[in-house]
């Protein structure tokens, strides 16, 4: 309300209920349709209830998109003492250090310094319950698929996992099925219309 939305996008429309009820979820979405609201806002609710530290992590292809959705989490969590970490490479990783070892609820990264931090002993993921792979065909492209493999293997086997690409390439139906539970809802198939909102 306060942040004057009123009507849920088709992804938002379609994703929040599953991920709500706990399911993981396999949408296509481009970028500028919602769908960082529509993976977020479940994340936010369940943390409000729960506000288990490292509990959330978010992948994303660039250092772009991965403020954007630390920008967007901090609009969404506004007073509720939720608190994220933005791990991405480019910048001082000793001041990301810091934020890490802090306890954030989420971090938000990109699979190289999420990767690095892992490997240096400062991310530990073993309490992380969701999972989120944004742009997961972008981040496959640009030939992240071995690091998102070991950045998986550090989570546990149960938990929660969101996978949105624009394109449901071949890297990607590997990592679905490798990742995600065989009762997965798959947006794809949800509704007829879909395609067409999104132009696939």
């Amino acid at each position: 309300d306060h942040l004057g939305f009123t009507v849920p996008s088709p992804i938002q429309d379609q994703a929040i209920a599953p991920a709500m009820a706990g399911d993981d979820v396999i949408g296509l979405a481009n970028t500028g349709t919602g769908k960082t609201a529509a993976f977020l806002l479940p994340i936010i609710n369940r943390l409000t209830a729960k506000p288990e530290l490292s509990s959330v992590l978010i992948l994303a292809p660039t250092r772009e998109l991965a403020q954007q959705i630390d920008d967007e989490f901090r609009r969404f969590a506004a007073g509720l003492h939720l608190y994220s970490a933005l791990v991405v490479g480019g910048v001082n990783i000793n001041r990301q250090i810091q934020t890490v070892k802090r306890g954030p609820h989420i971090i938000i990264g990109t699979p190289g310094r999420v990767k690095d931090l892992i490997n240096r002993r400062v991310l530990r993921l073993a309490n992380a319950t969701t999972f989120v792979l944004d742009e997961a065909d972008r981040m496959c492209d640009m030939g992240f698929v071995r690091d998102i493999r070991t950045i998986e293997s550090e989570l546990p086997k149960k938990r929660h996992t969101y996978c949105f690409s624009a394109t449901m390439t071949p890297d990607v139906k590997v990592i679905v099925e490798e990742f995600m539970k065989e009762q997965a809802v798959d947006l794809r198939k949800e509704s007829e219309t879909y395609g067409k909102w999104h132009g696939v």
